[in-house]
C-alpha cells in the first residue's frame, strides 16, 4: 500500500475540518436565524441568539410589584401576580433556551422569541426601540398602532392582521404559528377562549396595572429577556430611572404650590379617572400637581358620576385630557352644560396623532417633563416630547 505523504495528509485534514465546520455552522446557524429580516431605518436589524447567560439578572427588580423574576437551573422563572387579587398568581412562566424542556407548574417560553403575535401598540414600539421589530409576525387592531414599520408590514403582507384584540382570528393565528402571543389581561375577562386551546404560550402583559411609572417601565427588563435584548433593556431602564428620579427630586425641592388638577372628560353618564395609586395618578403627583382624586385607591381607572367629579373639580386650576382625535369644546359643553363653569385652562393629548401610548409606558420621564412644564412652567424643562398641548 502506497504511503501518503505528510503534505497530502495535511491537505486532507484541512479539507475534513472545513467540511465539518460548514456542517456545524449550517446546523447551529439555522437555529439562530429567524425569518427574513426586514429593513429598519435603512439598516438590517441585528440577528441574535440568546444563551442562558442572556437571561441572567445582574440587578434584582426594584420597583415592579406585580412581577418577580428569579434564575433557576432550567432558566428564568417569572411570576406575575394577579393585580386585581394580589393574593393570587395570574401566571407563571419559565423562560428557557432548552427546546426539550417541559414543565407542569409553569408555561414554558422558549427564548428569544423569533415570531410573535403582538396585540398592543406599546410592545410594538418597544420592539422598535430594542431593535428587534422583525419578531412581530402578527398584530391586532392595526388602526391603533402608530408604528410606521408595522403599518407598512401589514400593507405588504409581511405582518399578518389578526383582527380584533378581544376576538382575534384564530385561523390566521394558527397559520402564523407564533412562538408566543403578547396580549393585555383584563379583570373578569373570562380567559382567552380558543387561543388557550391552540398550545401557543400567552404572555399576559399586565404592566399597565403597576402602581408607579417606574414600576411599569421596569417591565422592559422582562420583555428584553423575551426578545433576546436583555442588556439593551437593562441599560434602557437604568437611563429612564435616572432621568425620572432627577426630575421628580427637582420638582419636590423647587416647588411650593401645587395646582389643583382635573383630568379627562365624561364618557356617557360616567367620568373615568385614574386612581391615586395608578401610574398616571403617581405621575401627576410627581410632576407637582395636586391631583384631586389622589385619595382614590387602586391602580386602574375608577368610574365616577359627573356630579361627583364636578363637586371636587369646579375649582381646578389645570385640566388635562386624552382623546383619540380633536375635541370640539362647543359640542362638549353642549352635551354637558355644567362643564362650562370650569374655568381651568385645558390641555389635550390627541392620541390619534401623538405617540402617547407607544412611548410613555417605558419612557415616563418624557411625559413627566411635559407635565412639569404645564404645572410649573418656571422650571422650564427643554423637551422635544409634547403629548399634552393647550386646547384653544
Amino acid at each position: 500500500m502506497k504511503r501518503i505523504s505528510d503534505k497530502k495528509w495535511s491537505y486532507l485534514a484541512n479539507g475534513i475540518v472545513a467540511v465539518l465546520a460548514g456542517v456545524l455552522i449550517a446546523h447551529f446557524g439555522n437555529r439562530c436565524n429567524r425569518r427574513a429580516e426586514p429593513q429598519t431605518n435603512g439598516q438590517e436589524t441585528e440577528s441574535h441568539c440568546q444563551s442562558a447567560e442572556g437571561l441572567m439578572l445582574p440587578k434584582p427588580m426594584k420597583y415592579a410589584h406585580n412581577m418577580r423574576m428569579e434564575m433557576e437551573e432550567d432558566g428564568l422563572s417569572v411570576t406575575i401576580r394577579n393585580p386585581w387579587d394580589t393574593t393570587r398568581i395570574l401566571h407563571r412562566y419559565l423562560l428557557t433556551t432548552d427546546s426539550t424542556l417541559r414543565r407542569s407548574d409553569a408555561t414554558v417560553v422558549r427564548v428569544p422569541l423569533r415570531n410573535a403575535a403582538v396585540f398592543t401598540s406599546v410592545q410594538c414600539a418597544l420592539m422598535m426601540e430594542l431593535n428587534c421589530p422583525d419578531i412581530i409576525g402578527g398584530v391586532c387592531e392595526i388602526e391603533y398602532i402608530h408604528v410606521p414599520y408595522v403599518q407598512k408590514g401589514v400593507s405588504e403582507g409581511r405582518i399578518i392582521d389578526l383582527g380584533n384584540g378581544m376576538s382575534p382570528n384564530v385561523e390566521r393565528m394558527m397559520d402564523l404559528q407564533p412562538d408566543a402571543i403578547l396580549t393585555t389581561p383584563f379583570e373578569n375577562s373570562g380567559g382567552y377562549g380558543r387561543l388557550e386551546r391552540i398550545g401557543i404560550p400567552i404572555i399576559e402583559c399586565a404592566d399597565y396595572m403597576e402602581s408607579s411609572p417606574l414600576a411599569r417601565a421596569e417591565w422592559v427588563r422582562f420583555y428584553g429577556r423575551l426578545f433576546g435584548r436583555a442588556k439593551e433593556a437593562d441599560s434602557l431602564f437604568q437611563a429612564v430611572e435616572t432621568a425620572y428620579t432627577t426630575i421628580r427630586k427637582r420638582v419636590a425641592a423647587e416647588t411650593k404650590k401645587r395646582p389643583r388638577l382635573l383630568v379627562e372628560t365624561p364618557q356617557g353618564s360616567h367620568w373615568y379617572v385614574p386612581g391615586g395609586s395608578s401610574t398616571m395618578g403617581r405621575l401627576y403627583q410627581d410632576a407637582g400637581a395636586d391631583y384631586i382624586f389622589s385619595s382614590i385607591s387602586g391602580a386602574g381607572s375608577t368610574p365616577l358620576s359627573i356630579e361627583q367629579v364636578l363637586e371636587r373639580g369646579m375649582d381646578a386650576q389645570v385640566w388635562i385630557l386624552k382623546h383619540h382625535g380633536p375635541v370640539d369644546l362647543r359640542q362638549l359643553r353642549k352635551d354637558y352644560p355644567a362643564l362650562a363653569r370650569i374655568n381651568a385652562p385645558m390641555y389635550l393629548c390627541d392620541t390619534s396623532t401623538s405617540l402617547f401610548y407607544e412611548e410613555t409606558p417605558y419612557h415616563p420621564e418624557r411625559l413627566l417633563q411635559n407635565l412639569v412644564n404645564i404645572f410649573h412652567p418656571e422650571l422650564a424643562y427643554p423637551t422635544d416630547y409634547l403629548y399634552f398641548c393647550p386646547l384653544e
